[in-house]
């Protein structure tokens, strides 16, 4: 049986991020880095700084240095979360728990 941890980290990063960041692009089969439009760790006025990798699911602003390596750092560093309270979060959201 899977903890869910395990099952937070089969969500694809492409499809987290489509729905977490309204900047991201539609095309459903783009893997690797592209624009995630306006970063949501600053008040960010400039598209083109917040990349994603839909691929890895690592994140990074080039403007006020916002980064990390899965979606799970992405929900810790924007709600200001521990690792668990993350993972509870994505898992009642995504209907995993």
């Amino acid at each position: 049986m899977k903890t869910m941890a395990e099952k937070v980290k089969m969500i694809p990063p492409s499809d987290f991020f489509r729905a977490e960041l309204s900047g991201m692009p539609s095309k459903k089969r783009q893997t690797g880095w592209v624009d995630g439009g306006l970063c949501p760790f600053h008040e960010d006025h400039q598209k083109g700084s917040f990349r994603v990798n839909l691929t890895t699911g690592s994140f990074n602003c080039f403007a006020c240095g916002a980064r990390g390596r899965a979606p799970i750092d992405f929900v810790m560093s924007r709600d200001g979360l521990r690792f668990v309270d993350a993972v509870k979060r994505i898992a009642e959201e995504w209907g995993l728990a």
